[in-house]
């Protein structure tokens, strides 16, 4: 063998890598995109969950001011009519 020969199957060796490594780096980025989908669904799975439970909090706080506004309406409603009679 020559040197010519030699450089030619040093390049085939090196071709034959580089091809197994980009082979190599091409599952990794579709192994990596899948587990990136699938954090991405429990992200949107959690933000789901957690407005679920976070929905009775707001509904009573909506109750409480609704009450609130109620109350506060009834006791000025009764303190005019207090108010009227005592004249």
């Amino acid at each position: 063998m020559d040197k010519l020969d030699l450089i030619v199957d040093r390049i085939e060796d090196l071709k034959e890598s580089t091809e197994r490594r980009l082979d190599s780096i091409d599952t990794n980025l579709a192994e990596h995109m899948r587990r990136t989908d699938v954090l991405e669904q429990l992200h949107r799975d959690n933000q789901t969950r957690i407005q679920a439970l976070e929905e009775p909090k707001l509904v009573m706080s909506y109750i409480k001011k609704g009450i609130l506004y109620l109350a506060t309406i009834a006791g000025g409603t009764l303190t005019i009519m207090k108010l009227l009679e005592s004249l």
